[in-house]
Formats: structure tokens, sequence, C-alpha cells
């Protein structure tokens, strides 16, 4: 069992092993958890075993009549009246400042695996139904039958150990009845009310001529369980956890309590033997202990790592180290936008340049083609043409000292180079009308409909202007005149 004590500056060392518990709470995916009265200590409501806890209260206020405060929870204070009155004034009272009473840091831990579906379950020995503000489900309470629990075990968020403190329960037919002005005023008395549904039975055997009995009315307590007192629920809560127990929990919380109660031990260690089966494989599972009073040296067997500390200042620290996993899922999701968003306006920034700085750096670059030399200064673009094959840029550019070469080299203001393609010209193509006219006008004669074949020894026009259907059809004129005269002759 490795200890850490946040009350003291941490080492190196201690810090390490703090890390590494914060490191198996938010990986962890089947986490169980119990609960004590110090988890409630900030919320108004008391311990029972601390200097200023329940115990030491009620020892002060009647001192003559209790030995010790731990008899105020006993089963054997319905034995004395006295006893008997001043615990319904004590549960009267306790009940209104659990009504007053809002949720810690630690309650809204236990909510905050629930909706990450990191919780398995929750076994708390408070009676404050302070859970009950956080939309957490509570079971096991006194009227849990067999038939409805097994369908109901699994959407139980948190198991009450101990009991109700907002139910009250009969002594006789273990009814249960919510609180009501005319109870209050009752308990705050120091008087307990009467069961009404005893009360309607004895009537009724009254009226019918049955045998009463003196114990036929039972009397309406607090729906708690005291010491030495069997628990009414057992055999389901044993059942319950059975079940927990088959769908290997990987993680152990137990905050604010000092685990004192027989019942507890004994479902620590069985919790705690299950986790520490698979010890030297990847899952192994850790036991964690969170509270402001060390552990005796029994418990290093069972439990890894012994943290004291105020219960809600180790969720502070959680928050501060792990703040991921006390978000939603929606807000998660805008975080991540969010940071998306400003890395791209990063990135948009270094580009657009700043004002410039009292700061000036030269640039010269040489081309080799061109015949330009291009001198550029701060808003301002000359443009000089010289005689010569090499070209030297000169510029002048303010800038900031952060900035680098290739930034620098974005800003150079140069002249426009578009390459240019010598087109060919494109010839109009002419009409077969408008090459009659030319020849005719080459020819020095009128436009005739009909061609009539040239001398050939003609020197007007030269063979090498006539094209080849031309000369075809002289050569067939030609020929048509030589047999025309043949036949003639």
């Amino acid at each position: 069992m490795i200890t850490i004590d946040l009350n003291e500056n941490l080492s190196s060392e201690s810090s390490i092993q703090l890390n590494q518990v914060i490191k198996y709470i938010f990986k962890s995916k089947k986490t169980t958890i119990l609960t004590g009265a110090g988890i409630s200590c900030n919320a108004g409501i008391p311990d029972f075993r601390s200097d200023d806890g329940l115990y030491n209260m009620v020892k002060s206020k009647y001192p003559k009549a209790l030995v010790k405060g731990q008899d105020l929870f006993d089963i054997s204070l319905f034995r004395d009246s006295q006893s008997l009155s001043i615990f319904c004034t004590f549960m009267e009272s306790l009940y209104n400042a659990s009504l007053l009473a809002k949720p810690t840091e630690t309650h809204k831990f236990i909510k905050t695996l629930k909706d990450k579906n990191k919780l398995l379950r929750c076994y708390t020995q408070n009676i404050d139904c302070l859970e009950k503000n956080m939309n957490l489900n509570l079971g096991l309470s006194s009227d849990s039958s067999n038939s409805s629990f097994k369908e109901d075990w699994k959407n139980f968020d948190v198991i009450q150990l101990h009991g109700n403190l907002h139910k009250l329960s009969c002594t006789n037919c273990f009814s249960n009845f919510n609180w009501n002005e005319n109870f209050q005023k009752l308990l705050s008395d120091g008087l307990n009310p009467e069961c009404s549904k005893c009360l309607e039975n004895y009537e009724k055997r009254l009226y019918s001529g049955k045998r009463l009995t003196n114990n036929m009315i039972g009397m309406l307590r607090p729906d708690i369980v005291l010491y030495g007192e069997n628990h009414p629920q057992s055999e389901l809560l044993s059942q319950g956890l059975s079940s927990d127990l088959k769908l290997k929990p990987d993680l152990l919380i137990i905050m604010g309590t000092s685990l004192k109660v027989d019942g507890v031990k004994k479902l620590v260690k069985s919790l705690s033997n299950k986790i520490h089966e698979f010890k030297n494989s990847k899952n192994d599972g850790k036991v964690i202990f969170i509270n402001k009073t060390p552990l005796s040296k029994q418990w290093e067997k069972f439990i890894d790592y012994e943290i004291i500390s105020d219960c809600d200042d180790f969720v502070k620290i959680l928050k501060k180290e792990i703040p991921d996993l006390f978000l939603t899922q929606e807000q998660i999701d805008s975080k991540k936008l969010k940071n998306k968003f400003n890395h791209v306006m990063i990135k948009q920034e270094r580009k657009i340049t700043k004002n410039p700085i009292i700061k000036k750096e030269k640039i010269k670059r040489k081309q080799e083609k061109g015949n330009t030399t291009v001198k550029q200064q701060h808003n301002e673009i000359n443009i000089k043409i010289e005689d010569s094959d090499d070209v030297q840029f000169e510029s002048e550019v303010f800038t900031n000292g952060d900035e680098t070469d290739e930034d620098i080299k974005d800003n150079i203001l140069t002249p426009p180079i578009t390459p240019t393609k010598k087109r060919r010209p494109t010839l109009k193509r002419k009409r077969p009308q408008q090459q009659k006219q030319q020849q005719n006008k080459r020819l020095k004669r009128p436009p005739s409909k009909g061609l009539t074949p040239p001398s050939s020894f003609s020197e007007d026009l030269p063979l090498k202007c006539l094209t080849t259907s031309q000369m075809n059809q002289m050569i067939q004129v030609g020929s048509s005149n030589v047999k025309a005269e043949s036949i003639s002759v």
C-alpha cells in the first residue's frame, strides 16, 4: 500500500505516484465506488467518528443519558424510553439538515462517472440521499422484493447499505411511509408516530371480535439499519454483489469512510480480491482509498494507494489534471472546433505582414533571362531598362525581425512575365467565284461563262497559272475541235 499525503508538500516520487493514480481513474471502464459520511461533511452533514462528528455531538448534548455516542444508533435504544426520545429528536434534526444540504464535488464526480458510462455501481453507507439530488437512481430499500430486484438491479446507480433517512418504516409490519408535517412534529418532540396500517388492522380485529395482543400497533422510525440489527435486505445485497463481481470491475475507489463496520469490511475484501485477480496482466485493477484519516496496517494487502486528503480537494485535483473527464460530449466537440479555429487563425496571422519596424534587409538576385533591372522600395516600384544580359534585382524591404527569408521573398514585388506565342496569320479561304475574277484580271479578259482553251503558243497566259481542272477542260475542248474539223473535211 502506497501512502500519498496531500496535506504535505509532495516529493517528486509522490507526484509521480499521484499522476499514476489519476491515470488509473481516467482509463478505468468499470469503476466501483464505496462512500461514507466523509463525502457529505462539506454539505453540512457531520460524519460519525471525527472530533466534531455525530457521536461526540450527541455525547455533549446528552452526557447523562448515553454512555457514548454510538449507543444512539444501537438497536438496544428501544429498550429505554429516554434514549428512544433522544433518538427521535436527533433524527428529526438530521433529516432537516439533509433537506438543506447540497451535493458536494464528490457527489458530482459520481454523477460524472455515470454520464461517461464508467460507473459500475456505487455502494454508500450514507443515509442522507444527496445522490438523489444528482438524478442518480437509488436502490435497495426495505420495500424491495425478490421479483422486482433482479430486473431493477442493473438500473440502480447507488446502493444504500444502511438505509434511507427520508423514509419511515414500521417496527411491526415494516411498511414504508414518507415524512409529513405531523410525523415531523411528533419526532421533534421525542415521540414515535403510530403506524396507520397497523392501527387499521387493529380496528378490524376489534370490530370482528378477534383476539387482540399488546404488540399489534407498531411505531414509525427512520428506515435505517442500526448496530446489532439484522439487515432486512441482506439476501438481496449478496445477490447484487455477486452479479457485480461477475462483471469484472477494474477499479475500486473508497471515499470518506474509515472501514469500521463489519459488513463494509467484507464488501471491500471481496471486491478487492476480484479486482486483483488479473494483477499481473495488462488490465490489472487497483484499489484506491481517499480519506482524511489513515487506515490500519491490516488493509495493506487489499488497498494499493492510500491518499490522505479531503475528498472534495482530491476531486478538484482530478478536474485540473483531467478536465476532459468532467466535460460533456458537446463541450468536448466545441472545444475541438475552437482549437482548430485558433490554429487556422495563427497560421493566417503568420502570413500577414506586420507594421514595419526600423530594420532593413537587402535581397539581391541575379537572373540571366531578361534585360530589365527592377529596384523595389516600400510602396514604390521603379523599372529601369538596361542593355545587359545579367539582370540584378535590388529590393529594400521593411520587415519584422521575426520573419524568415521565405516570408521576405514572398513580399517582393516583381513585374509580371507572361509568355507570348507568335501566332501564324490565318489565311482567309477564297470562294471559287473570287478565284475566277482574279484569274480573269490576270488574263485581262472579261469574265466568260465557258472556258475556251487558249493557244498553246500564247504568251499572255503561261501554263503555270492554270490549275489542273482548267488544263483538263482545255484538253477536252481541243480534242472536240479536232474531231469536228475531221468530220467537216
